[in-house]
């Protein structure tokens, strides 16, 4: 009999929350195509150093490239002869993503980020290369609004 009851509870709470997501949501942000027309080949962004290794010509790079959506790119890393690749998603702020990579603070690390509406530089992922692994982390997330109509 109580599960009967709490069925029922959730069932109605569950009918509720529908009738509040039926509100049309407009998102500010669609000015901006969600597929590219044109797809860059080279890289929008790049980041590269020489490894310690002083008999070869080995480097710690980042590159990021275009994807056929505006808001994802594909990030290729190389530490010397490893090769591994990420998806990197910038979110919807209504202006097209300007993708960029600066040096980190550590040796063989770099900050990838984009620029913001204001121009400033938004970090949003560390790749790094520690103890012997290749890491890449998020350092901080972004989100964007919606505006409810009713």
């Amino acid at each position: 009999m109580k599960y009967l009851i709490l069925l029922t509870l959730v069932s109605l709470f569950s009918c509720d929350q529908k009738k509040t997501t039926r509100i049309s949501d407009v998102n500010v942000n669609d000015t901006i195509p969600t597929l590219r027309t044109k797809v860059k080949t080279e890289s929008v962004a790049s980041y590269s150093e020489k490894t310690k290794d002083t008999l070869n010509n080995w480097r710690f790079a980042v590159h990021l490239y275009e994807t056929r959506e505006t808001f994802k790119f594909l990030m290729k890393i190389q530490y010397e002869t490893l090769n591994e690749s990420d998806t990197v998603v910038i979110p919807n702020f209504g202006i097209t993503p300007n993708v960029e990579i600066q040096k980190g603070q550590a040796p063989l690390s770099c900050i990838v980020g984009f620029k913001g509406r204001d121009g400033e530089f938004k970090p949003y992922k560390e790749v790094s290369f520690k103890k012997n692994q290749l890491r890449v982390k998020t350092i901080q997330h972004y989100a964007r609004t919606r505006i409810r109509k009713k």
